[in-house]
């Protein structure tokens, strides 16, 4: 259950089959141990991109398979983070505004043009970091992007207080046990070092420490997290993992 929660939550990936107990709704608790599976869910990102960048740059030039790859991944996460994304920077914008008033921005429904911006930008970013990726660490690259983003998601709500009373976030931090995060990041852990060796477990050290600031620094200029700063904190890991593949590939440092 709660790892069909963390799928269902995390991706807009269809389920081809039902069972009568997953139409259920979910307790809290079943809802806060799907953080558990959240690294788990990157891999199968990961996993479908990798599939899927194979036929791409079989049948595509290579920057309009890697442009391809960045437009799947949006549209099998439902554009939930890229939205988040957006939402917290329309918050950030505007200069000295008190916390409250941030939130507030984010809540409305419009859309400001720093968001917009954000968002092309990153996008942008995304596109030219997996294009610089060298072609023999361009499938390690896809599931280190997916697995620590989501991790990085899974660690800044079980470490950081929530900003607002209610809302998905707070019942994920409220509900979760604390084997939920150590368990998490063991899978985590274990999945980018099968995968990337060394490369892996220096990436996800860095996304750690991106995750660390990126949080505190939400957490000063919102009170606290939301679920808008965790979409945003996954897009700028995934960029960041990006990144750091092509500073050590392209460096030699490894």
């Amino acid at each position: 259950m709660s790892f069909l929660a963390a799928l269902r939550f995390l991706t807009s990936i269809p389920i081809p089959f039902k069972r009568e107990e997953w139409d259920r709704p979910l307790t809290q608790q079943q809802f806060a141990r799907s953080l558990v599976f959240y690294p788990l869910v990157g891999l199968i990102l990961g996993g479908v991109l990798c599939g899927l960048y194979w036929i791409f740059s079989r049948l595509l030039p290579p920057l309009l398979a890697d442009a391809m790859a960045i437009g799947v991944l949006a549209y099998l996460t439902g554009g939930l983070h890229l939205d988040g994304l957006i939402d917290t920077f329309d918050g950030l914008a505007g200069g000295h505004r008190s916390p409250e008033r941030r939130l507030q921005i984010m809540k409305t429904p419009d859309v400001g043009a720093m968001g917009v911006v954000a968002g092309v930008v990153l996008l942008l970013l995304e596109f030219a970091a997996l294009a610089s990726v060298p072609q023999d660490h361009v499938y390690l690259a896809l599931v280190l992007m997916t697995v620590l983003s989501r991790w990085a998601m899974a660690y800044a709500v079980f470490n950081y207080p929530y900003a607002r009373d209610t809302g998905m976030g707070k019942e994920l931090k409220s509900g979760s046990s604390g084997w939920v995060m150590p368990v998490a990041s063991i899978v985590a852990a274990i999945i980018v070092g099968v995968t990337g060796s060394w490369l892996g477990i220096i990436v996800m050290a860095g996304t750690w420490g991106l995750t660390v600031m990126l949080s505190a620094f939400f957490k000063g200029k919102f009170g606290g997290l939301t679920g808008d700063t965790y979409g945003a904190l996954n897009e700028i890991s995934e960029f960041t993992t990006l990144l750091l593949v092509v500073l050590f590939t392209f460096n030699n440092w490894l």
